[in-house]
């Protein structure tokens, strides 16, 4: 209770009565960043030492009714779980689950606030799962979120010996925090706080005044092209960054044999023109489908993005299954889907191959928990001598490919 009073208290000292003078002036409702989590059971070494503010974090602070749609600016940093942001109890959006500093941009409605007392709360619902994070910097701009990020404006263009080049854009401010930004309208990108894939290496983009440091990359092989830019109110900026091969690779081939798209499998965030993007952007030049229990074929999707010329798309299926997830590829499109019901996995990965003639299958993830199960478990799996004491007959093959990590979006 203490410490809510504090928060009360620093909030009506810093902002006075809370009311919103014609101009629009930002204001701050909490400039400290506060560890969140439970006392004692710290997640990670960096908060053994720490005692958290408390389990949520809860601002009082005094306004006026919006007419029309405000903003609200937040840091948050090593966020992993569901924790949700709420203004008077109505939900305006959740934190961002990334471990890096990310500055997160929230529209608040017309008429979330209310005359006098108003209650902004971050927190989780019930989870067993531990999860310290750090968050603060709350401050309330009286616009729209458009209208908060459009103080200037930049446009982008990454090239590679003279030739525009898919690529990945990372934007952060001076301390190392992904920003938020407005990306103009007529642009094929996929976007999300911070980070913008770029199918042709242009991106048009609209933010707040300040200074921001801008990253190119396209994966493991190529360099990292960097700037740092200054921009003012009302300033419109062309930035120009060179990406180089740095790692030359003739005979191999940069691939991913694990990916997937929420169009298609609900997992992730990407859709499947994101997903499309996002490959092109991290350099992968052969992309296998695994989408969960479904031979996906992104030939068509990659032709509508204009990416078919940066990587070759191969059929595969993820059967996902109550005793661990097998991709296998290549499939043919329209051919028969594996049983996913089946659990023996003698029984399961001979199915496969019988009924998808794939002429590699893999085992994702097998030290994750799906459904109480872990394929590689003591109970399945001899470290010591590689015997799977689920399979005898089954031998693991351990190969060292150029599999690139997925793309962060």
């Amino acid at each position: 209770m203490a410490y809510f009073r504090r928060i009360v208290l620093s909030a009506l000292l810093a902002g006075g009565a809370w009311s919103f003078p014609a101009g629009g002036a930002v204001r701050v409702l909490d400039g400290a960043r506060h560890h969140l989590g439970v006392a004692g059971l710290p997640e990670w070494t960096e908060f053994a030492t720490s005692t958290p503010h408390g389990r949520q974090l809860e601002l009082v602070f005094s306004a006026q009714p919006n007419a029309g749609e405000f903003t609200l600016f937040l840091w948050q940093r090593e966020v992993k779980t569901t924790w949700n942001v709420l203004l008077n109890g109505r939900k305006l959006g959740s934190l961002e689950p990334l471990a890096q500093p990310l500055v997160l941009a929230l529209s608040i409605p017309a008429g979330a606030l209310k005359a006098g007392e108003n209650r902004l709360a971050i927190l989780r619902p019930p989870s067993p799962l531990l999860d310290d994070i750090v968050v603060g910097n709350l401050t309330l701009d009286p616009r729209p979120r458009r209208d908060a990020l459009a103080a200037a404006a930049l446009d982008v263009a990454v090239t590679e010996q003279n030739e525009k080049v898919p690529c990945r854009l990372t934007l952060v401010d001076p301390d190392g925090a992904l920003v938020p930004f407005n990306a103009a309208p007529g642009q094929r990108l996929a976007v999300r706080t911070g980070v913008v894939y770029t199918g042709d290496g242009r991106a048009r983009l609209t933010l707040r005044a300040g200074t921001y440091l801008v990253y190119a990359t396209r994966g493991f092989e190529y360099g990292v092209a960097s700037a740092q830019i200054t921009l003012a109110a009302g300033d419109t900026r062309h930035l120009a960054l060179e990406l180089r091969r740095e790692v030359p690779t003739p005979g191999l081939v940069a691939c991913d044999t694990h990916i997937h798209t929420l169009t298609l499998s609900k997992h992730g965030d990407a859709t499947l023109e994101e997903r499309m993007l996002t490959i092109a952007g991290e350099g992968i030049e052969l992309a296998v489908a695994t989408e969960h229990n479904h031979h996906a074929d992104y030939r068509d999707p990659a032709a509508i993005t204009g990416m078919s010329r940066h990587f070759t798309p191969v059929v595969g299926n993820e059967v996902t299954t109550k005793a661990g997830h097998f991709n296998a590829f290549p499939v043919a499109a329209r051919g028969s889907v594996p049983d996913a019901q089946l659990t023996d996995w003698t029984e399961l990965l001979s199915h496969i191959r019988h009924v998808t003639g794939a002429q590699i299958i893999t085992l994702n993830h097998p030290r994750d928990v799906h459904a109480g199960f872990t394929p590689l478990g003591a109970d399945n799996f001899n470290p010591a001598t590689g015997e799977l004491r689920r399979a005898p007959a089954v031998r693991l093959r351990c190969d060292r490919g150029r599999h690139l990590r997925r793309p962060a979006i």
